[in-house]
């Protein structure tokens, strides 16, 4: 396919001049390289509703531009890796949007479940199957704590690149649940079933060195030298992208990916989400609480804004995350 082909030109000029909300992009022409960043200001880092919307229009224009983008200057150029990273210092993601998904469970509201999931496997999959595109190898680049559904979204990735100072922890079993948009199908192709039963069923959290030694990193270096350590893949794997990207579609083909599979697991996650009592609730409440601790200047959608008087120190906040990781299932 040309980059004039079949009227894509619009597409290829909206991918760096479109506003799309919580996502930003920028794009490295010497690299040809397209970054999509996480842009969450003044909120909890969490995958809600309106950034899967952002995120499916985003990765729709990528495979509408037919993989070229139209640079300031007027030039046309293929974008041959895409970066997904995040904005927000210290997180990369917080995971799924547990205010929403409490009020859902609560009121019974299957089809605000089912939509949710959804739309969340469908932004999966577009990113998984390569925006069905040839020429595009997928990098994610994690800077701070990465999170149930968090975890899942880096996982579309064909390399993930970790600072050192980044956590990883599905907490979805304290609140008797499991990740459900793509963890077990994710972790267990790439670093075996036996790692994916371990993180999602331990409650952990995982350092970035420990995720590089199960095989679910690819590269790890210090703290500030992430976006250069992405760089200097794409300058090494340039002189071989083409046998990269066969390797990433001979494992595609070994043990493939479907849509169907990733549809089956978030309906039995809906299914779960139903039967959760009152006390799971609670713990999923006292989840988005410590979140909101954390974003004290978050925008809830919905609700009057209210003055906060318990700011507490930002080693407090930590400290009282961790406690809910590790003691709310108990309490």
């Amino acid at each position: 396919m040309t980059p004039f082909d079949q009227g894509l030109v619009n597409y290829q000029h909206r991918l760096l001049a479109h506003d799309y909300g919580q996502v930003f992009c920028r794009f490295d022409a010497k690299q040809q390289a397209l970054w999509s960043y996480l842009h969450q200001p003044q909120r909890i880092p969490c995958i809600n509703h309106e950034l899967l919307l952002n995120l499916h229009s985003h990765h729709e224009d990528i495979q509408r531009s037919g993989g070229y983008v139209q640079t300031a200057d007027q030039e046309v150029l293929p974008i041959k890796y895409s970066i997904f990273a995040s904005a927000t210092a210290g997180y990369f993601n917080m995971g799924g949007d547990l205010q929403k998904m409490a009020l859902a469970i609560r009121n019974q509201d299957r089809a605000q479940l089912q939509a949710y999931a959804k739309l969340s496997i469908d932004v999966v999959a577009q990113r998984a199957f390569r925006f069905n595109l040839e020429h595009v190898t997928k990098i994610s680049l994690l800077q701070g704590e990465v999170l149930g559904a968090g975890i899942e979204a880096a996982l579309t990735s064909d390399v993930l690149i970790a600072e050192r100072q980044a956590v990883f922890c599905f907490p979805e079993l304290f609140f008797n649940m499991i990740p459900g948009m793509g963890a077990y199908s994710f972790i267990a192709r790439k670093a075996g079933m036996a790692v994916a039963d371990k993180m999602i069923l331990g409650c952990e959290r995982f350092t970035a060195e420990q995720c590089l030694e199960m095989g679910l990193i690819d590269v790890v270096v210090d703290e500030g030298e992430g976006e250069q350590a992405v760089q200097a893949f794409i300058q090494k794997n340039s002189r071989q992208s083409e046998g990269f990207l066969s390797a990433q579609k001979a494992k595609a083909r070994i043990n493939p990916l479907t849509y169907s599979e990733l549809e089956d697991i978030v309906n039995v996650w809906v299914e779960n989400a139903l039967r959760l009592t009152e006390r799971d609730l609670k713990v999923m409440d006292r989840f988005y609480r410590a979140q909101s601790r954390l974003f004290p200047e978050q925008e809830v959608a919905g609700q009057d804004a209210q003055a906060r008087h318990d700011i507490t120190p930002a080693n407090a906040q930590v400290s009282d995350m961790q406690m809910v990781q590790h003691h709310a299932v108990n309490q």
